[in-house]
């Protein structure tokens, strides 16, 4: 055995003193390392990790209420940050926005101008009046078409009207718009630039000198971002108090009441590109969020007829045909809020949700989890989970009712908006919206495929991002 290891150990004594260095310095690391009881996983190697398999990143997924609970509810305050990532940073200006930003006193303070503007827009018949407007406008172009089409142009122009109109109290009459196209066509090609990723996060020295992608992501994102910052100083010159016009007159209000109520050094940290990232939030979530869901919801209606009489009868006796509708509607359409409930647990629009980061030491499910771990939620695990559900893979809207079939209680294993302190800031919004928008459209026609097609109800998209794919229906009006 001597003789053998005499021919592999190196002769040279600087060699020799190198590979020593090494295994001391490998057991010495290994020694001094924090013992951790980690989640199941690959185990990696000392120092490398797990970079020959699949990254150094620490990752966790959980995919079950119990524990998601656990990490988002009772050690919220532990799992509210955010991975730090290069490609995030750049796009929102150094983690200006709200969605992606680091946790903390200021994230705080951004947080509560935000929600106090949101609350003050939606008092009153802001949010009724606007979807009634974008309903009128979308189902008057969609009695225009002859035959079978499809219908995603229509949904992402009514959810364009709903999130310009809410912002900017703009409203676009067809998809030529400039508003649309400054927007909707805008956020269309950011999507389908980002994809999956960019190498730009995993490979430092290509910050150096961007690959071609991200230089077109960054175009586009200061594009957006150039034209929300325009609106925020035109609102400026022409603000008044006693008529807040719209939700960037409120962020402006809200911001103003900030300054004299809070902590001035706190507040001079609040920008006006702060402001402009609130808005790019609620465009870039609300927008592909909530037409996707839409979307699905009329595949929905396209696919199952019996459940679509049932919601025609619903809507029939609740709206008019004029499709003024108002969010205190909602109430009397528990059928129909049950619907897109079961629409967003089969199809989460985003199944992954955004990623959270540890932000200390801390536990879950009963192992450790050290500070900047990257946690995910896996939304469709809670969702399919026969232990929380029945029939997981049936279309059921009465699982969301009571016995008197109004809405009940929301199911703990149901959560595409999130929870705790990084909860969706739109869930407000997104809900009545897509509601009320769901209702309108099925008060004026009923729908069916395209004659001689066949759609499943399976994702085709690639990417974090669940669409049904392109399909056609025929839309017969009712009234």
């Amino acid at each position: 055995m001597f003789e053998c290891l005499s021919q592999w150990w190196p002769q040279s004594v600087i060699t020799q003193a190198l590979v020593v260095g090494i295994v001391v310095g490998l057991i010495a690391y290994n020694l001094s390392k924090k013992r951790y009881n980690l989640p199941p996983g690959p185990k990696g190697w000392p120092i490398i990790g797990n970079l020959l398999v699949s990254g150094t990143l620490k990752a966790v997924i959980l995919s079950r209420i119990d524990v998601v609970t656990e990490a988002l509810i009772t050690r919220q305050a532990d799992f509210a940050g955010r991975p730090d990532t290069y490609v995030v940073s750049k796009l929102t200006e150094g983690g200006k926005d709200i969605v992606n930003a680091s946790y903390g006193p200021r994230w705080k303070l951004h947080r509560k101008i935000a929600s106090k503007a949101l609350r003050h827009y939606l008092m009153g018949d802001n949010l009724s009046r606007k979807v009634s407007q974008s309903l009128n406008i979308t189902t008057t172009l969609m009695r225009k078409e002859q035959g079978a089409f499809d219908p995603f142009p229509y949904l992402s122009l009514s959810i364009s009207n709903m999130m310009t109109g809410m912002l900017f109290n703009k409203i676009s009459e067809n998809v030529d718009s400039e508003y649309y196209k400054a927007y909707v066509v805008t956020l269309d090609d950011l999507m389908k630039e980002a994809g999956e990723g960019f190498l730009e996060d995993s490979i430092p020295p290509l910050r150096l000198c961007p690959t071609p992608r991200f230089r077109r992501v960054t175009r586009v994102t200061d594009k957006l971002l150039d034209s929300i910052k325009k609106e925020i100083a035109a609102h400026r010159k022409t603000f008044n108090k006693d008529e807040i016009r719209d939700f960037t007159d409120a962020l402006i209000q809200a911001q103003q009441e900030a300054e004299e109520g809070d902590d001035p050094v706190l507040m001079s940290q609040i920008t006006n590109t702060h402001m402009a990232m609130t808005i790019f939030d609620l465009v870039f979530a609300g927008t592909e969020t909530s037409r996707n869901t839409l979307h699905w919801s009329l595949l929905t209606m396209a696919l199952h007829p019996d459940i679509q009489k049932k919601v025609h009868q619903e809507v029939d006796s609740v709206l008019g045909p004029d499709l003024n509708v108002h969010v205190s509607d909602r109430e009397n359409l528990p059928y129909t809020d049950a619907v897109i409930h079961e629409v967003m647990r089969l199809r989460t629009v985003v199944p992954t949700g955004v990623p959270h980061s540890t932000l200390c030491d801390t536990t879950v499910g009963g192992y450790d989890l050290p500070k900047g771990t990257m946690v995910m939620i896996n939304h469709d695990a809670l969702h399919f989970d026969p232990d929380q559900w029945e029939d997981v893979n049936t279309f059921k809207p009465e699982r969301f009712l009571d016995s008197d079939g109004k809405m009940g209680p929301k199911p703990d294993s149901w959560l595409p908006f999130s929870a705790g302190r990084r909860v969706c800031l739109g869930e407000t919004v997104a809900k009545p919206e897509i509601h009320l928008f769901l209702a309108g459209i099925m008060r004026v026609f009923t729908i069916s495929l395209a004659p001689g097609t066949q759609h499943d109800f399976e994702p085709q998209s690639t990417g974090a991002v669940n669409a049904p794919g392109r399909y056609k229906i025929v839309m017969k009006s009712r009234i």
